[in-house]
């Protein structure tokens, strides 16, 4: 019975601390703060402070001062810690630190020397009795002195974003060094836990602790990274169960912490370092983030934030004593990390106007401050009274940031390549090709299927993205090269690294009956299919297999058609045609050309047919000529990917015709078409399409959806 009286208990209480830990972080999100902050409030009113003040019977009961209770409820409370460094590692960025590592380094070092000095200096000068015990009194130091001089990744972005600024130079920036401070924080925590756990500084067991974390992230950032990357991969293509990426990351990341804690380091350096590997995986689909996301947010974040706030006593602000070190820890905090940033800033390179906004913005602590006080907390380094002090310090200092970042960035001027950098991904947020992780490449040894080969290839090293290769069985010719081999030597033609080139591409035999319809289950966003008769000229029916593609696949395949007239090497610069209009398939069937003719060191041409009373309106003074703007699009699009492009124009009241006449005075190698396929029974082409690719002999690629 008194098993059952726990579980009901446990119930409860979970209930309790996600039922007021979701609505106060809805009330601190409407009114612009994380929702952390009512997480953790709903703790602070559910503890001793107030629910135990105001109904200590009542809290007796639902929160009893019971161990195997206490066990349950920290366990879910660690767990929800791993998987919040798990999404902190996966948004970590690397780039972000090797653009500007100078500023970065200088910024981040210097950032966290001063305030962890001056945090160290503050702990020995604390009352006795806030420190656990005498012998813990470094361990205790060294925590005081992270917590203070670490920013937080997760609020800093969140206040980036909110602001608007984390696209801009200096906002980049400011998450970069975040980024490296909380990276450090959780070396440094590692060394401090292997510390903590033998009582003493012990040189030797301190050496072992570094050079394992060492040889640790060596092996995670090189030969881990690949083997990690692998395994999302197979178990995202191999595996029919529910959610098993999901499953993946997860093991992933409960090894990586149980490996950490075997070589003596905290088990939050090895859920941190998963994050940053699963975070690099090639098909890490942003629905499969948004599942992981939403599994963590809804559940185990509002219930550790909560548990955290629990352990807060505000009873010992009343204290003047302790809340005048309160004061001091918030001090030391905000005046040591801006101090020591701002110095950083300018020896990295940056204006005055630039170091006080990196300063400001790294001033916002938050949610790793929690966890590395509940860590000290568990461990027995940090008292209750001191760990009140050190979670009071996150919520000040980042209530703080905001509005004081917003003043300062409104004062940092907008550069002229940052300026044309952000006009830039503007743009590309409106495209389809930035979004896309995956293709699959369904080709056989025909024409058509090398020349498909050869564009995917050229598509893959573009863009990328991993690209699985599907190989019909068949005869070829001996002396000539398969399909698979003239993909791989496209992108290898096509890329500054031939191994980076490798690695995105899988070839698989098409073997089975199926295979194709089950191969295309699993997460492609395009298909380059190449295939000896892929559409009856006739009939215009597709072939039986390209047929049973286009029905139950729902994004674009791109189509090989007159492919025997594209023989040659694979290096040789493409000149393509691309007859335009103003549809979305006509849109992607421009971006595909130009990640084709960039690839391939090309030129495009954008043909665009006006009808008759068109002109006859523009002549009259009663329209405007849209497909102007159509070309002047493709001209800007050409110049933002680097890619040359002439546009061309002519009147007819069939466009096939205005093509045919381009293709044949042009000495086009390839024309790209992007064309709407017809609803019925099945999904099948439009007259006009199918007598233009009938009447050409031009290499084409048809773009259909």
């Amino acid at each position: 019975m008194a098993a059952d009286h726990t579980l009901a208990i446990f119930a409860a209480e979970l209930i309790l601390l996600l039922l007021v830990g979701r609505l106060l972080g809805e009330g601190m999100n409407r009114i612009g703060q994380p929702a952390l902050f009512g997480q953790l409030l709903a703790g602070v009113l559910l503890g001793p402070s107030v629910f135990g003040l105001l109904l200590p019977e009542w809290r007796a009961v639902v929160f009893p001062d019971n161990k195997t209770l206490k066990t349950m409820i920290d366990a879910v409370a660690q767990i929800g810690i791993l998987l919040l460094l798990l999404l902190t590692g996966m948004e970590t960025n690397l780039a972000l630190m090797r653009r500007r590592r100078r500023a970065v380094i200088a910024s981040s070092l210097s950032g966290i020397a001063v305030p962890f000095v001056c945090g160290v200096a503050l702990a020995y000068a604390l009352p006795t009795d806030v420190v656990p015990s005498h012998e813990n009194q470094l361990v205790t130091a060294l925590f005081l002195g992270t917590a203070l001089a670490i920013s937080s990744v997760k609020i800093v972005a969140m206040t980036l974003m909110e602001i608007g600024v984390i696209r801009r130079d200096i906002g980049q920036l400011i998450l970069a060094t975040a980024i490296l401070d909380d990276t450090i924080a959780w070396i440094i925590i590692a060394v401090i836990a292997g510390i903590a756990t033998h009582g003493t500084i012990d040189l030797q067991t301190v050496g072992a602790s570094i050079a394992g974390t060492a040889l640790f992230l060596a092996f995670c950032l090189t030969i881990g990274r690949r083997l990690v990357a692998w395994l999302i991969v197979w178990v995202n293509d191999h595996m029919t169960i529910e959610v098993p990426v999901i499953t993946a990351i997860l093991v992933v990341m409960l090894t990586l912490a149980l490996t950490t804690e075997l070589i003596g380091v905290h088990t939050a350096l090895g859920a941190f370092v998963a994050g940053i590997m699963i975070g690099q995986s090639p098909i890490l689909t942003e629905h499969i983030e948004a599942e992981l996301r939403g599994f963590i947010f809804a559940f185990f974040s509002p219930v550790f934030f909560a548990v955290a706030g629990l352990g807060m006593d505000l009873r010992t602000l009343m204290d003047p004593t302790l809340l005048l070190f309160t004061g001091a820890v918030i001090a030391v905090a905000s005046i040591g990390k801006f101090g020591g940033a701002l110095i950083g800033g300018q020896l990295g390179g940056l204006t005055l106007r630039e170091s006080l906004a990196l300063a400001t913005g790294l001033n916002a602590r938050g949610s790793t401050e929690v966890i590395i006080a509940s860590i000290g907390l568990t461990m027995g380094a940090l008292s209750k009274e001191l760990y009140t002090m050190i979670v009071a310090m996150a919520v000040v200092t980042t209530m703080m940031m905001p509005p004081m970042l917003r003043w300062v960035m409104a004062r940092v001027p907008l550069g002229e390549d940052e300026a044309k950098r952000l006009d830039k991904e503007e743009a590309e947020h409106t495209q389809s090709l930035p979004k896309m992780e995956r293709a699959l490449v369904y080709v056989d040894h025909s024409p058509n299927g090398r020349l498909a080969a050869r564009l995917a290839g050229l598509f893959a090293a573009r863009q990328h993205v991993l690209t699985t290769v599907l190989e019909v069985p068949g005869e070829k010719n001996p002396e000539s090269k398969g399909s698979g081999e003239h993909l791989a030597e496209a992108a290898h033609a096509a890329t500054e690294h031939p191994d980076g080139a490798q690695s995105l591409l899988l070839a698989r035999p098409d073997s089975h009956e199926g295979a194709l319809q089950r191969e295309i289950v699993h997460g492609y966003d395009i298909v380059f299919v190449g295939l000896e008769r892929p559409i009856d000229p006739v009939s215009r029916q597709f072939d039986e297999r390209l047929q049973a593609l286009v029905n139950a696949f729902e994004g674009p395949v791109a189509i090989a058609a007159n492919g025997a007239g594209s023989a040659g090497p694979v290096d040789v610069p493409l000149d393509i045609l691309l007859p335009t209009s103003g549809t979305a398939d006509a849109r992607l069937a421009t971006e595909i050309a130009l990640a084709l003719a960039h690839a391939s060191k090309g030129t495009l041409s954008a043909l665009h047919v006006f009808q008759p009373q068109e002109d006859t309106a523009l002549l009259r003074g009663r329209a405007r000529r849209p497909g102007i703007s159509l070309l002047v699009d493709a001209h800007r699009l050409g110049k933002r990917s680097g890619v040359p492009v002439k546009g061309l124009t002519a009147t007819n009241t069939k466009p096939e015709i205005e093509i045919r006449r381009a293709l044949r005075g042009g000495g086009f190698d390839l024309v790209v078409l992007g064309t709407s396929l017809r609803q019925g029974e099945t999904k099948f082409l439009g007259p006009r399409t199918a007598t233009l690719l009938r009447a050409i002999r031009t290499p084409a690629l048809l773009i259909a959806r």
